[in-house]
């Protein structure tokens, strides 16, 4: 089968499509034919060696975590799924023809969603819910602010936070400043001519993407006893966030996603019932999977990347 790996750490150009052997199924496992693959910022980190999951793995090694496709094998002691089933979720080794999967990472795609939203979500949707609803713990009528609300994990973060009816700000580019109202958000911020520092104070909760300088206004525009969560793990407890974090009376958390099925069976209902939905920007075919990670890499799309076989 075809399969993209990286024999050594580096830029997008170490992304290679070769042939490798095709993996086959445990007696708890399904075989998927993938469509299409969700692209997430953290599959350029592993890639360029920069995330802490590098140290342990083992080159070469093929990427990803996200996929939706067609089951082609099912183990002997798999239940609820068959051959044949469109199914997506959040899985190993995805930058693959086939690939194998725990029957509790994944769940069936409605028709009415195509493989290329389907492989878009599982990662970015997870992570956003768990987010807002487990760690910042936002409810009706609470101010929340999403970072880069245009983004893969943002724009999501946003819709859940709406769905909460939270009143939501939200930062993004101008040119996607009309999306963000699309997507409900109540006070759209055009990061590149107002600062968001300047309109914002008293928040409950606020989710940020980027750490730094944008993690510390930030934690400054909430209120005592009012909650951050902060994505990037390379700014895992960074000393000035939680020093300023403490000094304003604010709770700064850094989390792990965890694939949870249930929540996986969710977000799908909420997408399958168009209460959720999900920006593919743009689609590429394998055969440009470098192009791919070059568009992730220049920090200007909107919602998620995808690429299909």
């Amino acid at each position: 089968m075809k399969a993209v790996v990286i024999n050594e750490f580096g830029g997008p150009e170490k992304l290679q499509l070769v042939e490798v052997a095709r993996p086959q199924p445990g007696d708890n496992e399904v075989l998927i034919k993938v469509h299409a693959i969700g692209l997430n910022p953290v599959d350029t980190k592993i890639r360029a060696g920069k995330h802490i999951s590098c140290k342990d793995l083992e080159l070469p090694a093929i990427l990803g975590k996200d996929m939706s496709g067609v089951i082609e094998a099912v183990g002997k002691d798999v239940e609820g799924f068959g051959i044949g089933d469109a199914v997506f979720g959040c899985v190993s080794k995805t930058y693959a023809e086939y690939v194998v999967a725990s029957p509790e990472l994944i769940v069936k795609k409605s028709d009415n969603v195509s493989f290329e939203e389907a492989a878009a979500a599982p990662l970015a949707a997870l992570t956003a819910y768990q987010a807002i609803n487990e760690q910042l713990m936002v409810f009706p009528g609470q101010k929340v602010l999403i970072q880069s609300a245009a983004g893969g994990v943002g724009h999501l973060a946003a819709q859940f936070a709406k769905l909460n009816m939270a009143v939501v700000s939200g930062t993004a580019s101008g040119k996607n400043i009309e999306f963000l109202r699309e997507l409900g958000v109540d006070v759209p911020i055009n990061y590149k001519k107002e600062k968001f520092g300047d309109l914002l104070s008293d928040l409950d909760a606020v989710l940020d993407t980027m750490g730094g300088e944008v993690l510390y206004h930030s934690i400054l525009c909430v209120r005592p006893g009012g909650r951050v969560v902060c994505l990037p793990s390379s700014t895992k407890d960074d000393p000035m966030a939680i020093a300023l974090a403490k000094q304003v009376g604010v709770t700064l958390i850094w989390f792990m996603m965890e694939p949870k099925k249930s929540t996986l069976e969710l977000i799908s209902g909420l997408i399958t019932a168009s209460h959720l939905k999900v920006e593919v920007d743009k689609v590429f075919p394998i055969e440009e999977i470098v192009q791919a990670h070059e568009a992730i890499e220049s920090q200007s799309t909107r919602g998620k990347i995808v690429v299909r076989f």
